[in-house]
């Protein structure tokens, strides 16, 4: 499965950027930032890879702060936060 992620210096722009997408339209959710994508800001805004290419655009029109777009592979594991 493949996911995309907005990064940020600041949990403050990634909220705004969150609101500001939301408001024209585009499904976007606040999500914790992978480590494999970036080790600053815990939080990031994940958008569907479908609409990255317009999310993208968005953000560069508007001048919106933001670290990255990454898009990542993300294989879900099972293991993960098991304690029993």
């Amino acid at each position: 499965m493949r996911k995309c992620y907005v990064t940020f210096n600041s949990h403050e722009d990634a909220i705004m950027l969150h609101d500001e997408l939301k408001e024209n339209g585009f499904k976007n959710v606040i999500a914790p930032t992978p480590r494999v994508i970036s080790k600053c800001c815990g939080v990031c805004v994940m958008v569907d890879e479908s609409e990255i290419e317009a999310v993208r655009k968005h953000i560069k029109d508007k001048d919106c702060p933001h670290r990255s777009i990454e898009c990542i592979d993300q294989v879900f594991d099972p293991k993960r936060d098991r304690y029993a």
